[in-house]
């Protein structure tokens, strides 16, 4: 092979390292954008799975609470005291779920934890009794709601759920 003449190596302006660093920039963008998206989906998972578990945890304190209030353990007293996560209804004020501080120990009754990062609780509340029509005025049907609070394992995902519960005394 004989190299290039002078002249002809003069009129070559390095378009081939031109086009070399393009394609590397566009190489690079192109891997940064991958990573940056798998990241991204990372995170929708996580946090798809967190609030997966921390419904699950609060379904789980709902059903504990509907039990343990079916089975009497808590006071007719209690209620009125109005402390420990025990509550009356009153309708003049915010509702009482959107006010306390779940984290405070002693404005909500504490729970199992499950898979969540911290445990779960529930507040009753106290709402008013009624006399069902055709039964007798000593026939009190007293009337309770349940919410229950949990969060996912990650601290985030906060998930509060309801129940009511009647009882006939």
């Amino acid at each position: 092979m004989s190299p290039l003449p002078l002249a002809s190596r003069r009129q070559q302006r390095g378009s081939v390292l031109i086009i070399t660093v393009i394609l590397v920039l566009l190489l690079t963008i192109l891997g940064l954008g991958t990573v940056s998206l798998n990241t991204t989906q990372t995170r929708i998972a996580t946090n798809s799975a967190d609030a997966q578990i921390s419904f699950q945890t609060a379904e789980g304190v709902l059903n504990q609470a509907q039990t343990k209030l079916i089975a009497g353990d808590y006071a007719y007293a209690n209620f009125l005291a109005g402390d420990n996560g025990l509550y009356l209804f009153d309708p003049a004020v915010a509702p009482v779920w959107t006010t306390i501080d779940w984290s405070i120990a002693g404005a909500a009754i504490p729970s199992f934890q499950g898979k969540s990062a911290v445990p779960g609780a529930y507040i009753i509340e106290l709402l008013p009794s009624f006399v069902r029509p055709g039964q007798s005025l000593k026939r009190v049907t007293r009337v309770f709601r349940i919410t229950a609070r949990a969060v996912g394992p990650s601290g985030g995902a906060p998930v509060l759920l309801q129940s009511t519960v009647q009882l006939q005394e």
